[in-house]
């Protein structure tokens, strides 16, 4: 049986008392640094603490990486929060997730108390109030995601407008002239999701470069909301021949809608989502989609905030990742 190592084989191991041991696993200030940095090496020769507890213990910093993915929008994306703390807990951090909303004292409160040493914002808005609060106070931080402003800040992003742009050239190969976007989430000034507006930007570029008619309407963020919309869409415009969306939510609704019109995919109406490769592969017919990395997402997001934290980032990195368009069943000639 293997002997477990105890504060009192410690305090033996470095000359001093169990009480002096057990302020310094506390972090009390009344120990001479001399008889700490002697306690903390045989605390790491005896490996009693884990490795992230005495690296705490030296440094003085929490060895935590917040990441505030607020549920105003989507749902949670499990590959974006698993690849950052896959690769976070590689540098010797730990992640913690933070999914309701913060005031401005909770949100300055985790980096205050000592509860993280960075942190990671996700779901940006347009004009995000986080952003310009962490700016303001110079805190370690890097977004998934990009803001109106990004002078001297540090991000990784799909770039949406382009994933766009590609799906309505894909579309205009094909030869449809009447191409409708639906995206989620009601706009106002205060809260614009930064994806959805880099996504309608996008389509408002290539309807100008290809010159054709702005067919984008704005749901609420429901499947019977996105069946209305597109059904209401699908009415005033029956010359309709192809739907785009950048968000994974609005498909099923886009396809129940065309359904209940009893057009044909791709016959008489073309479509093509935001949608993960495994799931898209199994809709009837598979669904056209633009698809990106949650592994390269939130892998960089932790490169990028790791490198602030160890001061090896020498300046802002801004990283734009483009979305693939993987063409499918779901996607054909405009009909005539």
């Amino acid at each position: 049986m293997i002997k477990k190592t105890t504060i009192v084989d410690i305090a033996k191991a470095a000359g001093v008392s169990v009480s002096t041991v057990s302020r310094i696993l506390n972090d009390k200030p009344d120990v001479a640094e001399e008889t700490r940095q002697r306690v903390l090496r045989v605390i790491e020769e005896q490996r009693f603490a884990p490795h992230s507890a005495w690296q705490q213990l030296r440094s003085g910093k929490s060895r935590f990486i917040a990441l505030h993915f607020p549920q105003d929008f989507n749902p949670l994306s499990q590959g974006i929060i698993t690849n950052a703390a896959l690769r976070c807990e590689e540098y010797g951090f730990t992640l913690n997730l933070i999914v309701g909303a913060l005031s401005e004292n909770d949100l300055l409160g985790i980096f205050r108390s000592g509860q993280a040493d960075g942190m990671i914002l996700v779901e940006i808005l347009v004009n995000d109030r986080r952003v310009e609060l962490l700016r303001q106070q110079s805190a370690n931080f890097v977004m998934i995601g990009r803001c109106a402003d990004t002078s001297g800040l540090s991000f990784v992003d799909s770039d949406i407008g382009a994933g766009v742009d590609d799906a309505v050239a894909h579309l205009v190969n094909l030869g449809h002239r009447a191409i409708g976007f639906i995206t989620l989430g009601q706009v106002t000034p205060e809260k614009e999701y930064g994806f959805t507006a880099w996504a309608r930007q996008g389509y408002a570029a290539a309807c100008r470069r290809y010159d054709l008619q702005d067919y984008a309407r704005i749901a609420d963020l429901t499947t019977e909301s996105v069946t209305a919309t597109v059904h209401a869409l699908l009415a005033q415009h029956p010359e309709i021949t192809a739907i785009v969306t950048p968000q994974d939510s609005a498909v099923a609704g886009i396809l129940k809608a065309i359904a209940a019109h009893g057009l044909r995919i791709p016959d008489d109406i073309s479509v093509v989502g935001l949608l993960d490769e495994s799931i898209a592969e199994v809709t009837t017919p598979p669904l056209t989609a633009l698809s990106f990395s949650s592994r390269e997402l939130g892998f960089t997001a932790a490169d990028l905030l790791v490198a602030r934290l160890d001061g090896s980032a020498d300046a802002p990195r801004q990283i734009l990742v483009r979305p693939e368009l993987c063409v499918r069943g779901s996607t054909g000639p405009a009909p005539a």
